[in-house]
């Protein structure tokens, strides 16, 4: 495994995704990076479309992706992110194919290394979408997808749906638009980001993309445990692109400025110590009275999976009630982003 971590991180200095620079076509998505404020633009027009389409039953969506194959290749569980690309896929016209019984229990069990079943895949589709515990890993596939295109009569691309601990773009783009869609954008908000957010992915792809608009007027406060902060390579980052950099241990020091409350939970599966996780995993419990606190107009945001860091069970069903609650919105959202960002891939808008 130790290998297998290194070779992936290796990549994330010897390949360099291409901009997407007005066209995604053809573009493997691995990084925020990727897009710039006009690409964002493009990519929700079509979001902004294509959810009135769904919503008014528009058969035609059908025919945009119905000659494409997508590939989910899922190396850690995933119940949001491989739902919604599938269903995106679907509700587009297109076929998805999977390994049987997941990939742990396909040619991954009897050795088969990373670069070998990324290739296999686009051997059969057109994309991929791509889940994998170690940061670097969407890089690498990129990096050998590349190298395939000379011997393939195909330009496969691939999706990353999450690279170990360091991005998962798809999730930073449904959490902006969702900014979008109830906030107007990240321009002039306080936006406050809590809970683990040294091993948060969603939360460091969204603050690099909000860096990537360069919006000087927005502030982005980051509250966490002292043992889970963001890594300081994205607060260098937001600073360099003149974004507002607030930490603190403190969630009353800033729950009343916050336009948007972005919760997380301690992500039990990154620790090897579990003492650790135990000795933090409730440092920040969001719940009904925590939210009286919160402006009337806030929005409460949330990547999910969800558990004890939103409370009893009772306590997240008076949560759900709240109208300021936006996480089924911004589940909901997901889908209509991963649509238009596959149909913009291969070339279908």
């Amino acid at each position: 495994m130790q290998d297998q971590a290194r070779e992936s991180r290796q990549f994330l200095h010897r390949y360099t995704p291409p901009p997407i620079d007005g066209s995604f076509r053809g573009k493997h998505i691995v990084t925020v990076e990727q897009f710039s404020r006009s690409d964002l633009r493009t990519l929700f027009d079509v979001v902004f479309d294509f959810r009135s389409r769904v919503t008014n039953h528009d058969r035609s969506l059908l025919d945009i992706c119905g000659s494409h194959v997508m590939a989910s290749l899922f190396y850690e569980a995933s119940t949001r992110t491989d739902m919604s690309f599938q269903a995106a896929m679907r509700r587009l016209g297109g076929r998805v194919v999977s390994a049987s019984n997941g990939v742990q229990f396909s040619s991954v069990y009897k050795g088969e290394d990373l670069a070998d079943s990324v290739r296999a895949a686009a051997c059969y589709a057109d994309v991929i979408v791509l889940r994998h515990p170690e940061v670097g890993s969407s890089y690498q596939a990129a990096y050998y997808l590349d190298q395939l295109q000379a011997r393939v009569t195909r330009q496969p691309v691939v999706i990353s749906g999450g690279d170990g601990v360091g991005e998962h773009p798809s999730q930073a783009l449904l959490d902006l638009f969702t900014l979008v869609d109830l906030k107007g954008g990240a321009a002039g908000q306080t936006i406050t980001m809590v809970g683990d957010l040294r091993n948060g992915r969603t939360v460091h792809s969204l603050a690099k993309l909000i860096g990537k608009l360069e919006t000087r007027n927005t502030t982005l406060c980051f509250v966490s445990p002292a043992a889970l902060p963001m890594p300081e390579n994205i607060i260098s980052y937001l600073k360099t692109h003149h974004i507002n950099v607030h930490e603190t241990g403190d969630l009353q020091e800033v729950l009343g400025q916050s336009d948007v409350i972005y919760w997380t939970r301690v992500q039990e599966e990154r620790f090897e110590n579990r003492a650790e996780y135990e000795a933090i995993r409730n440092d920040f419990i969001m719940t009904p009275e925590v939210m009286r606190d919160a402006k009337p107009d806030c929005i409460l945001m949330h990547p999910l999976p969800r558990k004890n860091e939103m409370g009893t069970p009772e306590q997240r069903d008076a949560l759900d009630l709240d109208p300021r609650a936006a996480y089924f919105r911004q589940m909901e959202n997901g889908m209509f982003v991963r649509m238009a960002l596959l149909a913009s891939v291969l070339g279908a808008v």
